[in-house]
């Protein structure tokens, strides 16, 4: 029973991070708000979502990890499937840690009143990185939702055999 709790906390738990990231990448395009709004947009956000989606995708990570190595090491498709999304959403923690949050340490010291000449540079560049951490959660969340896909037809076959 705990390796389908485990598995199905690391599903929701991948849709949780990527769904998230989604939406960020849609709200925080610095290509459509002005230099104030995005800066004011940004440091809230800074100050209230980072963490927790931060935070959030270690939490996809380790549950991943833990589903592969603990519940599922004895089958190698679906142990191989959890392994890969561990990588990817490891990928994106690391894209995170060392692509955003320095930019973002850096927009977080902005004067909403007077964002500096380059800001748009600035926030292209973390939009950037964050897109690349997108796509590559994207792919960690497909090969957990296959991998969950490949234990329910595995355990009704299992049963049909009984």
């Amino acid at each position: 029973m705990m390796r389908r709790i485990i598995h199905f906390l690391a599903v929701c738990a991948a849709g949780i991070i990527t769904g998230g990231q989604y939406v960020v990448s849609f709200d925080y395009n610095p290509s459509s708000h002005t230099a104030s709004f995005y800066t004011e947009k940004i440091q809230y956000a800074i100050h209230h979502i980072g963490t927790p989606l931060f935070g959030m995708l270690i939490a996809t990570t380790v549950l991943c990890f833990l589903s592969a190595v603990l519940y599922f090491r004895n089958e190698r498709r679906v142990s191989f499937l959890l392994l890969g999304a561990s990588v990817l959403f490891l990928i994106g923690a690391l894209i995170t840690r060392f692509g955003n949050i320095p930019l973002l340490d850096l927009m977080g010291t902005w004067s909403v009143a007077s964002p500096p000449s380059d800001w748009l540079d600035v926030a292209g560049r973390w939009y950037m990185f964050h897109t690349v951490r997108l796509v590559v959660d994207l792919l960690g969340l497909f090969l957990v939702v296959y991998s969950a896909f490949i234990t329910l037809k595995d355990d009704s076959l299992r049963k049909l055999e009984r």
